[in-house]
């Protein structure tokens, strides 16, 4: 009779652990090949969802951009009017012209005055 031979355990355990890592990279090969699909899957679906934001963005900075011309213009608008509404103490003194009145027509006025107070105290 032949003698058994007895199991070589270091084989046993290299084979063993050369099948679990095998089985390990073909789950993980398969895995990735699953995530591909559904990334690619979603890809279209992913770009509409882009464009979409880009474009509500876009709206949303056209807005701000209108609300800030408004509000710069009320302000405009508000300062324009305190302008107009003061006037300028110079433009008193300097830009309306002043008629020269000579001493014979301040004369000529006294004169005047006292004429008409004087027909005033007659009746």
């Amino acid at each position: 009779m032949p003698k058994k031979m007895g199991v070589n355990s270091k084989a046993e355990e290299a084979r063993a652990r050369k099948s679990s890592t095998e089985a390990e990279r073909k789950e993980r090969e398969a895995r990735e090949k699953d995530e591909q699909y559904w990334r690619e899957a979603e890809g279209s679906k992913s770009r509409a969802a882009k464009k979409r934001e880009e474009e509500a963005e876009k709206r949303a900075e056209a807005a701000a951009r209108k609300a800030e011309a408004r509000r710069l213009a009320e302000l405009e608008e508000k300062e324009l009017e305190k302008a107009v509404k003061k006037p300028d103490k110079k433009v008193g003194r300097v830009g309306i012209p002043v008629p020269k009145v000579t001493e014979a027509e301040l004369r000529k006025q006294k004169e005047a005055e006292q004429a008409a107070l004087e027909k005033s105290r007659m009746r």
